[in-house]
């Protein structure tokens, strides 16, 4: 059974990458975002892997990871070094 703190921990890292998930969305150029099924930041690695819908749109979005890396890291204190794409169909 979740504990109210771990409750509201599991809910602020839901808010949390939905944000990022619109950021990444709205970074990218019109009609790439929408196959932006989600997006996670995993601080350790200093990593944001963003997930989409297909392997051809994640090859077109692999081409604006640097971008994205250079759009991210300020939000994140410099801490975002990369972005992995991964596919995972909707």
């Amino acid at each position: 059974m979740l504990s109210g703190s771990d409750l509201s921990r599991l809910v602020e890292r839901a808010r949390e990458a939905g944000e990022l998930d619109a950021r990444v969305r709205s970074l990218l150029p019109e009609g790439l975002g929408e196959h932006v099924t989600g997006a996670a930041f995993h601080q350790a690695e200093g990593e944001v892997v963003v997930l989409v819908d297909s392997a051809a749109w994640a090859s077109r979005i692999r081409f604006h990871a640097p971008e994205l890396v250079a759009q991210l890291a300020p939000r994140y204190d410099g801490a975002v070094t990369r972005v992995r794409v991964k596919v995972r169909p909707a």
